[in-house]
């Protein structure tokens, strides 16, 4: 699957995200490995749109793809144990939301940015990705976690970034109700 942004373009592959991000005289590449992730993964196109896409490249008609089915959300199922995985995009912006069902850990979840100069974690929760030495950096919102009430409303669930000591990023969720599913947002 793949999306393009203002200044932006996103693979998705195997449950990872490949970001290509278009600079003022370079482009950096950043990917968003799912570390420990289950392998084989069902994927699946969500909300498909009215559009379609063609891309005809090159003269040769055989290789020109055509009427390929454009949709708002990409889904992964079972990407670690109970947990599955909705990429999607948001005024903008790359979401990406982990689907704890009731019962899994959401500790599994580990994230690695391959191709990031550095990683910090800002005084307001933001997960700051540095991609070189100049210091041209992408910014992950703090995480908004969730559970659904039984009247439907949001009941918001603390939540943070946690740089593990090997260079990978996971959450700190605070005590949820592990009956329900947990819904962990990054943007």
């Amino acid at each position: 699957f793949l999306t393009r942004g203002d200044g932006y373009s996103v693979f998705l592959t195997d449950g990872d995200a490949v970001i290509a991000l278009a600079g003022s005289e370079t482009q950096q590449v950043v990917r968003l490995d799912l570390v420990g992730a289950n392998e084989n993964l069902v994927v699946s196109g969500q909300d498909e749109l009215a559009s379609n896409s063609n891309y005809l490249l090159g003269n040769d008609t055989s290789s020109w793809q055509t009427n390929i089915d454009n949709f708002t959300s990409v889904y992964y199922e079972n990407v670690y144990d109970g947990i599955d995985l909705r990429y999607y995009g948001n005024q903008r912006q790359l979401e990406y939301d982990f689907l704890v069902a009731a019962g899994a850990d959401p500790n599994q979840i580990r994230l690695n940015f391959e191709g990031a100069y550095d990683l910090a974690i800002a005084e307001t929760g933001e997960l700051v990705i540095t991609l070189n030495e100049a210091g041209d950096h992408v910014t992950f919102k703090a995480p908004y976690s969730y559970q659904l009430a039984n009247d439907g409303s949001l009941e918001e669930v603390a939540s943070s970034y946690v740089i593990h000591a090997d260079g990978t990023v996971g959450f700190d969720v605070s005590a949820f109700d592990a009956s329900r599913e947990l819904v962990i947002d990054p943007t």
